[in-house]
């Protein structure tokens, strides 16, 4: 048992070494160059951008193709949607936008280039179905994540922003 023992403390060293290896390697392998990042982050705002532009003009097909299959979003109520859901809800939602606007989007990029975090200001007025004027603020942060060479929104959450007093 003690031989056994032994045998597995020497295994283990150099397993975790080889694992602890691979790892700095892959990581230094697939750093990014400062043109790669750059590109990548004025993608991610773009994505943003066109978010805000689907509510504006009323357009599911954008989000359907920035979202990924799985998307999950909460809203600042502490709702949850998927994909299908938000889809449909802006399908039905009967109201107009007359401002939908993100803005202060600041990207961060990881695993190699292939997952984006996005976190900025979002501005959205109108009228709802019932005719009634909306006028709110919020921050949001989005998950994105390269997915056969399309990047893809996997999560999102947004808290309200308050009104500023006058």
């Amino acid at each position: 048992m003690l031989l056994i023992q032994r045998s597995l403390r020497f295994l283990s060293l150099p397993t975790l070494l080889l694992a602890l290896g691979s790892t700095a390697r892959a990581q230094s392998g697939s750093a990014l160059n400062a043109v790669e990042d750059a590109a990548i982050r004025t993608t991610i705002k773009d994505l943003s951008n066109q978010w805000s532009t689907a509510y504006l003009k009323n357009d599911t097909a954008i989000l359907e193709r920035i979202w990924a299959a799985d998307f999950i979003y909460v809203e600042p109520s502490g709702h949850r949607f998927t994909k299908a859901e938000g889809i449909e809800s802006l399908k039905n939602a009967g109201g107009r936008h007359t401002v939908s606007e993100s803005s202060s989007i600041d990207v961060r990029v990881y695993g190699g280039g292939t997952v984006a975090v996005d976190i900025g200001d979002y501005k959205e007025a109108g009228t709802d179905k019932d005719g009634k004027a909306f006028d709110r603020r919020s921050r949001f942060t989005n998950v994105w994540v390269l997915k056969g060479g399309s990047w893809k929104c996997v999560s999102g959450h947004a808290s309200t922003i308050p009104q500023q007093p006058l």
